[in-house]
């Protein structure tokens, strides 16, 4: 065979089977299709129904008390145990004496000016009995009650313009106030409960030297404590003054009554909040300074309104409905209040099925299945029976 005849049996050869591929090719059953149904998209609704709504504000803050008082030292002088033990948390009664300071050099002078005032009450006496007879017995009893070891008696009043011009001259006024002042400064030295409370801060120990102006503590009053919360400005407008409140810990395990007591009129920058001052209202639970409690504060109801989780609201003021039992439509609303999770709002007719749940890439006219629809046609459970 030449050349040229197997070139073309070859030829003819790969033809062939090429043909032949095909044909077996077309004889190939084809794999039957498979149809990939999206699964359903399942919500959770409630009919709209409206309602008078009582909001609520929900805030969080830390006790105080109402009556602190900061203990500052007026005079100089060493500091000495009183009543009670100069400590943190120490409790103490009202009257009871907090801490003296040292009074000795005080004491002495305040008796060296009284007797230098008896001095010159004695040089006048015997001027008086002459110039002024009907005011010497008077001055003279006055003289007989002085006492250097007891506060001085009130001065008496003189009776005429002579005996007024008399006694300025001879420093009787200003030595009687002189001391009167003396005796203030004295008394400084002692300091005494104003009311039954505790020590809550203590900055300087007995054994101490203090000046004028140094600050040795602060006392808080028992069982007048109140709570410091802070408000949005927005809301402000919600609440009142004398309005109840509750009062409890995080998690609820105990409460108390309060009232609003006093509410600012700064805006914090920071925060754009402004502080509200609840007086708590003591029972049997136990409460401390610096305890950080929950408030509930109740505001002015809203009539027909209908209340919602924030998250099912889109762009300040849209939500879902379904349409039809299966058909998503976006509607507007009209909010009434925006809480930190909720939203009160009206505008829908009543009887609409509205979204409560946040919907991922959802749209218009998107086919979904009501929640409530699935467990209406679940099957019911069996009951197993027992003989």
């Amino acid at each position: 065979m030449t050349k040229r005849q197997t070139i073309i049996v070859a030829v003819g050869v790969l033809i062939l089977m090429i043909l032949m591929g095909g044909f077996f090719a077309g004889m190939k059953k084809e794999p039957p299709r498979i149809i990939v149904k999206a699964a359903p998209k399942y919500v959770n609704t409630v009919p709209v129904v409206y309602s008078d709504v009582d909001t609520r504000i929900v805030t969080f803050g830390r006790v105080e008390s109402a009556e602190p008082i900061d203990l500052i030292a007026e005079v100089s002088g060493r500091i000495l145990p009183g009543s009670v033990a100069l400590k943190e948390g120490q409790d103490f009664r009202k009257g009871n004496l907090l801490f003296r300071l040292e009074d000795d050099e005080s004491r002495f002078n305040l008796k060296s000016q009284k007797s230098n005032f008896l001095r010159d009450l004695a040089t006048i006496l015997p001027d008086l009995k002459i110039d002024f007879p009907e005011s010497y017995p008077i001055w003279s009893a006055y003289f007989e009650s002085i006492d250097i070891n007891e506060s001085l008696p009130e001065m008496p009043q003189y009776q005429t313009d002579q005996e007024k011009t008399f006694l300025a001259t001879k420093n009787i006024f200003s030595n009687y106030f002189d001391i009167k002042r003396a005796e203030t400064n004295l008394s400084k030295h002692l300091v005494y409960a104003p009311f039954a409370g505790s020590f809550s801060d203590v900055f300087y120990e007995p054994g101490a030297f203090v000046s004028p102006g140094s600050k040795i503590g602060r006392i808080v009053r028992s069982g007048k404590l109140e709570l410091i919360v802070p408000v949005d400005a927005s809301d402000i407008t919600w609440i009142k003054e004398g309005a109840s409140v509750e009062v409890s810990t995080e998690d609820g395990s105990r409460s108390w009554e309060g009232r609003i007591q006093r509410i600012g009129e700064v805006v914090n920058q920071t925060t754009h909040s402004i502080d509200v001052s609840i007086e708590i209202i003591s029972n049997e639970n136990l409460i401390y300074d610096g305890l950080y409690l929950k408030a509930e504060i109740p505001g002015v109801v809203i009539p027909d309104a209908m209340e919602i989780d924030r998250s099912a609201v889109y762009s300040g003021s849209e939500v879902f409905t379904v349409e039809n039992d299966s058909i998503l439509k976006v509607i507007q609303i009209n909010p009434r209040r925006v809480n930190s999770k909720t939203v009160i709002f009206n505008g829908p007719d009543e009887g609409e099925i509205l979204v409560i749940e946040p919907l991922i890439n959802a749209h218009n006219n998107m086919i979904v299945t009501t929640l409530r629809d699935t467990i209406a046609n679940a099957p019911s459970p069996k009951v197993a029976s027992g003989k």
